[in-house]
C-alpha cells in the first residue's frame, strides 16, 4: 500500500493512528466513503496501491462508486471495513448493519473475507491487497473491533 483513504469510525480510527505511524503509507481523511474509494483508486491509477478504511454502515454508501469506478475502470481498491453488528460487536445497535453486511457484498459481487485475529490477520491484509490486484477490481476485508485491538 501506499495510500490509505480514510472516513474513520471508532474501530477503524485505532487502525488508522497505527497507519499514520508507517513510514510508506500515506493516510488521506475522506470526508465520505465514495470519497475515500476514489481517492484510493487515483493511487492505484498514478501507479500506487489504494486501500480504504471505513465501517460497514460507510460500505452500504459505495454501491454506486464500485460499480461505476472501481468494477467499470478494473482498478483495484482494497478495503478494510470495521465489521460494526457481527456477534462480537457488543453495541446493540450496530446488530441491523452486521445482518445485512455479508449479504450486500454478496448481492454486489464483491469477494471478501472476514479476518480472523487466530489467524496471521497481517498475511490476510497481503491476501486481500494481492486479490485486489489479481482481480483488478474490490477485495473487502472484514475486521472486528477486537482483532484491531
Amino acid at each position: 500500500m501506499t495510500l490509505a483513504a480514510s472516513v474513520p469510525d471508532t474501530w477503524i480510527g485505532t487502525l488508522v493512528r497505527t497507519v499514520r505511524e508507517s513510514k510508506k503509507i500515506r493516510v488521506v481523511d475522506a470526508a465520505r466513503e465514495e470519497e475515500a474509494v476514489a481517492i484510493a483508486c487515483g493511487a492505484g491509477l498514478a501507479g500506487g496501491r489504494g486501500a480504504v478504511l471505513i465501517q460497514n454502515a460507510g460500505l452500504f454508501n459505495c454501491g454506486g462508486v464500485l460499480a461505476g469506478l472501481v468494477e467499470l475502470y478494473r482498478i483495484p481498491c482494497f478495503f478494510i471495513v470495521s465489521y460494526r453488528g457481527d456477534g462480537r460487536d457488543p453495541v446493540y445497535y450496530h446488530a441491523p448493519k452486521g445482518r445485512v453486511t455479508e449479504p450486500t457484498l454478496s448481492a454486489w459481487r464483491v469477494p471478501f473475507a472476514i479476518a480472523d485475529r487466530a489467524a496471521d490477520v497481517e498475511g490476510q491484509v497481503v491476501r486481500g491487497v494481492e486479490a485486489a490486484v489479481e482481480s483488478r477490481g474490490p477485495f473487502v476485508l472484514l475486521i472486528s473491533g477486537e482483532d484491531l485491538a
